[in-house]
């Protein structure tokens, strides 16, 4: 199976083929042996080169949110033999990828912020997730506040990729 995966701005692609009772997962040039076991679904106990994590995952159509040590990773399936979509050409927004409570916004519409900046954190089954700015930018809209109940998917925030980093990703694709 091959996706490309999104973090801090960027996309990498991955492969993953079973190996024996486990996976293995090529991340550019990185290789990882990984064993799970799913405890209820949507929460597992992974074992990434030896080291256990647990985790939850939750759907919205072909994206998967992967909720690993408080960061939230957003895998998109790509179609075999396709190119990957640039991170300048996804949506400037962050979407919900859990449905449950907003508990706190760390950030106001105007706001600068950095990539990794908790900019809400949404409470779901008793467990709270910090959504994070995936690149640094402006916050241009905020269509949440504390106490509203987000469903997966629902828009969550608007942002503006910085200008400075915005060219920088177009000369790393050169």
């Amino acid at each position: 199976m091959e996706l490309h995966y999104e973090h801090e701005g960027k996309l990498y692609p991955v492969k993953i083929a079973r190996d024996g009772e486990s996976f293995k997962v090529e991340v550019g040039t990185r290789t990882f042996h990984v064993e799970y076991k799913e405890g209820k679904p949507g929460f597992i106990t992974m074992t990434i080169n030896g080291r256990i994590s647990k985790c939850n995952i939750a759907t919205e159509g072909n994206q998967r949110h992967i909720f690993i040590n408080g960061d939230v990773y957003r895998f998109n399936r790509v179609e075999s033999g396709t190119r990957p979509a640039t991170f300048d050409k996804l949506p400037s927004s962050i979407t919900s990828p859990i449905s449950g409570k907003v508990t706190m916004v760390s950030a106001t519409e105007g706001d600068e912020v950095n990539a990794g900046h908790v900019v809400l954190t949404i409470e779901a089954m008793k467990m709270e997730y910090q959504i994070k700015a995936p690149y640094a930018g402006k916050i241009e809209k905020i269509h949440f506040k504390t106490g509203d109940q987000v469903d997966i998917g629902a828009l969550l925030v608007v942002m503006a990729k910085n200008k400075a980093e915005s060219e920088e990703s177009s000369k790393q694709e050169e």
